[in-house]
């Protein structure tokens, strides 16, 4: 009982950590991906004459791979083939991320906290 104890005690301990570490590694999936954005809106570009304005036209092109790591990914380019923005934002926030990321074709990358981010957001890194 005591070894089962023990092993309860050091579970509690260790799952708050587990949790904060998977939020942190989504976000910086979510951020490394969001990254790949600008080269490859440049490779589809001259492949096809025009923004993609979906990220599924990236990956459907063979340019990009779909991440799985509890963020939905959109992608908008307003009918104007020579701009993009788009963004990712936490499938169950509080528990797959905490942020949410936007960027457009400028590359920087803008996050919020308490909702979908977006031009005017602050910049990652400050």
């Amino acid at each position: 009982m005591i070894v089962i104890a023990i092993i309860a005690i050091l579970a509690a301990l260790a799952i708050p950590n587990l949790l904060s570490s998977r939020l942190a590694s989504n976000e910086a999936a979510a951020i490394s991906y969001l990254k790949t954005w600008g080269p490859t809106q440049e490779l589809y570009l001259k492949r096809f004459d025009v923004y993609a304005d979906d990220h599924m036209q990236m990956v459907t092109a063979g340019l990009v791979a779909l991440p799985n790591n509890g963020y939905d990914y959109h992608m908008d380019n307003a009918s104007n083939p020579y701009s993009w923005w788009g963004g990712a934002d936490p499938t169950l926030p509080g528990s797959s991320g905490n942020r949410y990321f936007f960027v457009d074709f400028s590359g920087v990358i803008r996050f919020a906290s308490t909702g979908p981010a977006n031009q005017a957001s602050s910049p990652l890194g400050q």
